[in-house]
């Protein structure tokens, strides 16, 4: 699994726009001019419409772009086809990625208050007549996508929630998009298929309310563009986390929203790769998954538990001893589950300890938080 936050271009990508008309067609440039490119409409087979010196042109690229996004190109060539190089600025990427960072940290919670409010903002009785204009099937798609995303009792029957988390949330986006950019063929369809997931359809949805925007003055349309906008701001702060982490300390953190009965909670999932091999070996090597749970009811509660070729040692920890002896009737039947998966459970107990959660949780940051630069390594 490779995570790439949205400020970074995957390496494999050309970072070139090749203008369709000639030059004597163009406004007068230069090689090894400088100048500002804006993306005025984007398409899914590899074009884009960009403003250059106040004229539209069209121009082929493998880059993922957004619409609205201003890039500085450099003039690389003026015949036999005009090509513009994007210029790669480190230091302007490490600001984003910072900036990321200290969004996350300043409201760790968003990702889930954006769960539990999404599923009320997208709902098609909500929308009344916008969710036709915005599209019906894509209104659904995310509706379906945000209530899968929130851990239930029905999650239990999936073995894979985990993974298909991480898919339908859109931190493999970048990536992928990436990937369907190199291929020949079927170009349009893969790079449709890879925007299928809970970012892809906010950005789809976010450019066709700025379409709308440009001729109507609707107050719902705006707020609905502010609330997409910080929705998709909280994702990429997710995925910077999870890149800087994977690049840095071999491990991943995924924010889970848990559905109970009555009330809603909180996870947050630590994935720590011992060995930095192996990542990439199918989940065959030593691993770390630390929960850090936090519920209304039963209180906080950690999870510790170390996974080492299909071998399982699991301690959950509670600070009420009564939340310990409700807890405990449970682990049997959780055992026999993890059999039944292959595993082997050498340790699974719960004890009684006094900790504080959210120190726990800072501790895990403590080497993300205090970094002052971020290398740029895709």
């Amino acid at each position: 699994m490779k995570i790439l936050p949205s400020s970074i271009t995957p390496h494999k990508l050309n970072s070139l726009l090749q203008i369709q008309k000639k030059a004597e067609f163009l406004p007068p440039l230069s090689i090894g001019e400088v100048v500002e490119a804006k993306i005025m409409e984007k398409s899914h087979s590899g074009k884009a419409l960009i403003l250059l010196k106040n004229h539209k042109v069209m121009a082929d690229s493998e880059l993922v772009l957004r619409k609205g996004e201003k890039v500085a190109v450099r003039v690389a060539q003026l015949h036999p086809r005009v090509i513009l190089q994007i210029i790669q600025n480190k230091i302007s990427q490490n600001s984003r990625m910072m900036d990321s960072l200290r969004f996350y940290r300043s409201n760790p919670k968003a990702l889930f208050e954006f769960f539990i409010e999404g599923i009320d903002r997208f709902n098609l009785k909500n929308l009344g007549e916008l969710a036709t204009y915005l599209g019906e099937k894509d209104i659904k798609n995310i509706q379906s996508i945000l209530k899968s995303l929130i851990f239930s009792k029905e999650s239990l029957k999936n073995p894979f929630f985990l993974r298909d988390y991480v898919y339908k949330l859109g931190y493999l986006m970048e990536k992928e998009l990436g990937e369907a950019l190199q291929k020949k063929s079927n170009r349009a369809m893969n790079v449709s298929n890879a925007s299928q997931n809970l970012k892809g359809l906010l950005l789809s949805i976010s450019d066709r309310l700025k379409s709308m925007l440009e001729t109507r003055n609707l107050p719902a349309l705006e707020r609905l563009a502010g609330f997409i906008s910080s929705s998709l701001k909280i994702i990429d702060s997710h995925q910077v986390i999870n890149y800087m982490f994977q690049e840095y300390e071999g491990k991943y953190m995924f924010e889970i929203p848990l559905l109970f009965p009555e009330n809603m909670g909180l996870a947050e999932i630590f994935v720590k790769f011992r060995d930095q091999d192996s990542k990439g070996k199918d989940g065959q090597g030593k691993k770390r998954v630390l929960f850090l749970l936090d519920m209304d009811v039963l209180g906080d509660i950690v999870v510790d538990t170390k996974i080492e070729t299909k071998k399982i040692d699991c301690v959950l920890k509670c600070e009420d001893k009564n939340v310990c002896d409700f807890i405990r009737p449970f682990l049997g039947e959780l055992g026999e589950r993890l059999k039944a998966l292959g595993y082997g459970v050498e340790c699974l107990k719960c004890v009684t300890e006094n900790y504080n959660l959210k120190t726990k949780g800072e501790l895990e940051f403590q080497n993300l938080f205090t970094r002052e630069s971020v290398d740029i390594l895709a």
